[in-house]
């Protein structure tokens, strides 16, 4: 069983090293990381189509990167026995005007203030001088044009109606704390019984809580031998 990991917004994979070390023992893991000049999720569903396994995998979709698994699932790939969103969303959980939408694109926003802006949300007291300083590098490698056009997807996007209609199974991986997302979006994930697994935890559950992410994810891959 193989697991393929979608990344959050930087799109890099670089910040799930450590999803990935506990991973690792147990199954083989690919991070598909996109190209700095892709942020559209059509664009993105078309790169991560081409690193679909042929044998089987789960998916676990990492925040920004829901939506895409979705619309990947949504379509019954060859192979696919799970899916493990991460919290995520099914449609934008900022309700926006669509014409203001496109103000995300001019803002005068650079990757290093990105950076500085997003860390209270996305680690909060979790944060480490450690992970600091690599979710800065990260941040800076990709474009803040790039950034922001993600951003923008993110404010648009409605695929509920596309998650209704999987088959595969799915899980939601929950954080407690979590003060990007709200807690009301797992409710769209929330097809079964038991479906939502809340993890004490920040936005950025699979960097601040990997350990306990990670069983989750392992209990749900051993569904499928």
């Amino acid at each position: 069983m193989k697991i393929l990991i979608l990344p959050g917004l930087d799109g890099t994979g670089k910040l799930l090293s450590n999803i990935v070390e506990l991973l690792a023992p147990y199954h083989e893991v690919i991070v598909v990381p996109y190209a700095p000049d892709l942020y559209s999720y059509q664009d993105l569903k078309t790169k991560a189509q081409a690193a679909l396994p042929a044998d089987d995998y789960i998916i676990v979709a990492e925040s920004f990167s829901g939506p895409l698994a979705v619309m990947l699932a949504s379509e019954n790939p060859t192979g696919l026995q799970g899916v493990v969103f991460v919290a995520t969303f099914a449609k934008t959980p900022i309700k926006v005007p669509r014409f203001l939408t496109y103000l995300v694109d001019i803002a005068p926003l650079r990757s290093r203030l990105l950076s500085r802006l997003a860390q209270p949300f996305l680690m909060g007291k979790w944060a480490t001088p450690e992970f600091t300083t690599i979710f800065n590098q990260v941040m800076h490698t990709v474009p803040a044009s790039t950034l922001a056009r993600r951003l923008r997807e993110v404010l648009t996007v409605d695929v509920v109606e596309q998650l209704i209609a999987i088959d595969t199974p799915t899980i939601y991986l929950s954080a407690r704390n979590d003060r990007l997302v709200p807690s009301r979006m797992a409710s769209d994930f929330d097809s079964f019984p038991l479906n939502v697994f809340e993890i004490e935890g920040p936005h950025f559950l699979l960097q601040a809580n990997a350990t306990e992410a990670s069983k989750q994810i392992l209990n749900f891959a051993a569904r499928f031998g």
